[in-house]
């Protein structure tokens, strides 16, 4: 099977346990039964682990602690199992599928995005334009199937136990006309609807500011529910994605993260300017003027 997020994760903790237990990795293979290979594909994520494994390791680095035990076991079965977004798998990058994995597991996220609107919290149209922007030629079916992964992710911030969100916009971000007038004029009004929301908070970073903790561009820290997860940080470009997960990396990103907010508008405030924003665009299109959305020739 291949590695996921989870499994990789859930060796890397495996792992954490043997070495606090200063046992090494031949004494153990050797103590379990296993191969010296299996446990380090195991501790690396490379293969699914099963329960009586991790129950066995468990046992080897006696660890007694109930709470602890549930949580790698609850672990070892959902690194098992298949994430709704494995029915799109023939349209789904593997590093896409790997955020995604991680997005769904997280129970808070803190989102940096200096020119866009986050995914999360955009609308459909929104959506189907951003990716249409793209100087990559995909065939329509794909288009379609990354549509609908985007709008599947918001039930994210939409369920019935919904992702802690706390996001910071650029007015870049509620002023570019991705799709048009139109389509940003709704967008705005949807923003403004899911800030709203109790576990929803954002915030604007407006131009007048000048430097400030973000020039390095957009970035997304995922935290977990349990304390045995560590956050990860994700930062994209334009041909990959970049994932880290040491204390010393994640800890930049938060203090970064930290100014920011201190930086940009207050909820309250932020959701006055899109409102003005959305009331710019309206009135704009009252009196003629039009944005679109065309493709460079």
């Amino acid at each position: 099977m291949a590695s996921t997020v989870r499994s990789r994760r859930l060796g890397a903790e495996l792992r954490k346990l043997r070495e606090a237990k200063k046992l090494k990795a031949d004494a153990v293979a050797e103590e379990m039964g296993f191969s010296r290979p299996k446990l380090s594909r195991i501790e690396s994520g490379e293969v699914r682990v099963s329960l009586n494994d991790v129950k066995a390791l468990l046992q080897a680095y006696g660890m007694d602690d109930e709470a602890q035990v549930r949580y790698f076991l609850t672990a070892s079965r959902e690194a098992r199992k298949a994430g709704w977004w494995h029915r799109y798998q023939d349209s789904l990058p593997r590093e896409y599928a790997e955020y995604i994995e991680l997005e769904a597991a997280a129970s808070e996220i803190r989102n940096f995005e200096p020119i866009m609107i986050p995914g999360l919290l955009q609308t459909e149209a929104y959506t189907r334009a951003a990716i249409l922007a793209n100087p990559a030629i995909l065939p329509p079916a794909d288009i379609e199937a990354l549509v609908a992964i985007r709008i599947e992710r918001q039930k994210a911030v939409g369920g019935e136990s919904p992702v802690r969100l706390w996001t910071i916009v650029g007015e870049s971000a509620i002023r570019q006309a991705v799709g048009g007038a139109a389509v940003l004029r709704e967008q705005l009004h949807h923003l403004e609807e899911r800030a709203r929301q109790q576990h929803v908070v954002v915030q604007v970073l407006p131009h007048r500011v000048g430097a400030h903790a973000g020039l390095n561009g957009a970035f997304v820290a995922f935290g977990f529910p349990s304390e045995h997860e560590a956050d990860i940080v994700c930062v994209e470009n334009m041909t990959g994605t970049l994932y880290m997960d040491e204390p010393g990396e994640c800890a930049a990103y938060g203090v970064a993260f930290d100014h920011l907010r201190a930086t940009a508008l207050s909820p309250d405030d932020s959701l006055t300017l899109i409102r003005h924003v959305a009331q710019e665009l309206e009135d704009d299109e009252t009196n003629g003027t039009r944005y679109s959305q065309r493709p460079m020739a």
